[in-house]
């Protein structure tokens, strides 16, 4: 009987000590994803002068200039460019967000602007320039144009800044795991502020 219970006790330490090294290396796990998803970058990876782009025509491009102006960062807004405004520029940023109203504003189409934006990236990485995706939609905005423009852009990124909205399935998150991209993911719109600045100072 005394065996039997001496037994069931090294039994119940060791089923402990089990569980407990489980709990601690799980802990450890999910704070090493949370520190990988929520990168601030002690040193700068861009240089201005910054082109400020769009990869849908949302209207979420120029928030994202109107942040870079107040934090004082040189850029240049053209939410159409392409291959020949690279000439004069540093860094990329691409705000993603498929939007049918910017479209028709912008006399294009969706086919058109994944051709141009698909041409766009090609020509930054024969420069070797770093691009910045930024996508600060929520996730109602979320759809098969936009995923699909989020994946094109995500791909060749150097960066990625997204809400964690947005990131509501992990699907951009996916994107930085799967290329071993940096990846912030904040509140709000104001919160971008922080890491898109370490990018550059």
């Amino acid at each position: 009987m005394r065996r039997k219970r001496i037994l069931k006790n090294i039994f119940l330490v060791l089923m402990g000590s089990i569980i407990t090294f489980t709990f601690i290396n799980w802990f450890r796990l999910l704070s090493h994803k949370e520190h990988k998803a929520n990168i601030y970058l002690p040193h700068p990876i861009a240089k201005e002068k910054i082109l400020i782009t769009s990869a849908g025509q949302s209207t979420d491009t120029y928030i994202i200039k109107n942040m870079a102006n107040e934090l004082m960062l040189h850029n240049y807004f053209m939410p159409k460019a392409e291959s020949l405004d690279l000439e004069t520029v540093r860094s990329i940023v691409v705000v993603v967000g498929y939007s049918a109203i910017g479209e028709i504003l912008n006399d294009s189409s969706y086919e058109g602007e994944v051709n141009r934006v698909n041409k766009f990236i090609q020509s930054v990485k024969d420069v070797d320039m770093p691009i910045i995706m930024v996508y600060i939609g929520s996730r109602e905005r979320r759809n098969t144009k936009t995923d699909y423009l989020l994946k094109m852009v995500g791909q060749a990124s150097s960066f990625i800044i997204s809400t964690h909205d947005g990131n509501y399935d992990e699907f951009i998150s996916s994107i930085a795991r799967e290329k071993d991209i940096p990846l912030s993911l904040v509140g709000d719109i104001q919160e971008i502020k922080a890491p898109f600045a370490s990018l550059y100072r």
